[in-house]
């Protein structure tokens, strides 16, 4: 072996949790500004709701693309390697968010303010899509036979490290008086991606190829056409894991975005209530997600991730009682336990999950599919909350019914998941450097069964 068990571990791991941290960094901090900033500055001639529902549009408008990028990376990973296309989303993320803090305001150029700031967030959109379908897949196909969930986590564990940061980030400069914060403060996280972006490419650059695609470069088994062998061979696979990342990120994308619009906007508490209390909850999810992830090594996947979806059911519920106190610390436990403890149930086995219901020739592409259940469970779903509480006059009781409804039909779904993956690829990850062309081509063989 090229570098030491221990390094290599060390050079996947890095990879895994800090390129999607920095790339879910600057993701959600255009999530977080579009409810407590360009609803003001892009959007100045609606009214505070209005203006939150169309700047949390050009959110979903990310989302859409999203799903483009998730395809098209998918096919291209599975066609030339893991390592290109994880270097490249990072790069097109770091641009694109490095502009949006570059942008004149409506004030300045009018109506392609808005417009230059949604086309960013379709690169956005198309840079993540391809990102954390990469990173899970590096995660698991480096991983020992016994450890493919906790590997498979690392990159969602980032995901909650970018989360942190990007509202931390945003939360000190909301510190400032409002005037600076709407001139230039908010600018300020935006403009700091391009530190992050140098610092993750330089750590990507060292990252090897897995072992299992070289093993199909080696004996020329790579797919030709992924997504076309993917939709012949996998179609139940592919419902299921769409299913299952739809109802995980409705519930995500709604405490992250939706609750910080209630409790500033309907509610009219200071914006440092809802951002200490995400801190809170995504400092503790970055330890819960490879927790449960470990957990889900021991008693399986599937039975987890079911749990964690009936959870969000029912606990959306009390969680709107807790919000509607107005108390800050009562707030602060609500999206505590929503973020750090109900979400990972289902964040923590997500990657090996989905990863292990297909076999390496198809894995980047298949896993990609969950980013088109992100495309209508975390795209649409602000403005369909916000929506709901337009119509309802401030009254939650139809978004809490609204999340119970999605997170119990992907429950439904989830259950015909086959409880063993039928293509657990455990093998590769334990054979040693030295292995011979004969032994790669058996397992490439077994990955076509």
């Amino acid at each position: 072996m090229s570098a030491t068990p221990r390094a290599r571990w060390l050079y996947v791991f890095i990879s895994a949790f800090l390129g999607t941290a920095i790339e879910q960094y600057d993701f959600l901090l255009y999530g977080t500004a579009s409810a407590l900033v360009f609803n003001k500055i892009f959007f100045p001639n609606l009214d505070p709701l209005a203006g939150t529902i169309a700047a949390l549009g050009t959110y979903a408008a990310g989302y859409f693309a999203r799903g483009a990028g998730a395809l098209i990376c998918g096919h291209f990973g599975d066609r030339i390697g893991r390592k290109t296309l994880l270097l490249t989303t990072l790069l097109v993320m770091g641009v694109a968010s490095t502009l949006v803090g570059c942008l004149p305001t409506y004030a300045a150029i009018g109506i392609w303010a808005p417009v230059l700031l949604t086309t960013l967030r379709v690169l956005q959109g198309f840079a993540i899509g391809g990102e954390q379908s990469g990173a899970i897949v590096l995660g698991v196909e480096s991983a020992p036979a016994n450890k493919r969930g906790l590997y498979g986590s690392w990159s969602n564990s980032g995901s909650y490290g970018g989360a942190l940061l990007s509202t931390g980030a945003l939360l000190l400069t909301s510190l400032l008086p409002e005037h600076e914060f709407l001139s230039w403060g908010w600018r300020v996280p935006f403009l700091f991606s391009a530190v992050l972006v140098v610092i993750g490419l330089m750590g990507r650059a060292r990252l090897p190829e897995t072992r299992e695609f070289k093993q199909l470069q080696a004996t020329d088994s790579v797919a030709r056409f992924p997504l076309r062998d993917l939709l012949r061979d996998k179609r139940r696979e592919v419902v299921i894991v769409f299913m299952a990342r739809l109802g995980e990120i409705t519930w995500s994308v709604f405490v992250l975005l939706f609750s910080v619009a209630y409790v500033t906007v309907q509610l009219k508490l200071p914006r440092p209530v809802v951002l200490v209390a995400i801190m809170a909850g995504a400092a503790m999810a970055v330890f819960t997600v490879p927790l449960f992830a470990a957990l889900s090594d021991r008693i399986g996947r599937k039975p987890l991730y079911l749990f964690g979806l009936m959870v969000c059911a029912v606990y959306v519920w009390p969680y709107f009682s807790l919000l509607n106190t107005r108390d800050p610390v009562l707030i602060t436990l609500a999206i505590v336990v929503a973020l750090g403890v109900v979400h990972p149930l289902m964040y923590g086995p997500q990657g090996g999950f989905f990863a292990d219901m297909f076999d390496v020739r198809v894995r980047f592409s298949g896993v990609s599919i969950g980013a088109i259940g992100a495309v209508v469970g975390g795209g649409i779903n602000p403005v369909i909350c916000s929506s709901l509480l337009a119509h309802r006059a401030g009254d939650p009781s139809g978004v809490a019914l609204y999340i119970t409804i999605s997170t119990l039909i992907a429950a439904c779904f989830v259950a015909f998941a086959p409880r063993a993956s039928a293509s657990r690829q455990a093998a590769p990850a334990a054979m040693p450097a030295s292995t011979d062309t004969a032994a790669a081509a058996a397992v490439s063989q077994a990955n076509q069964v």
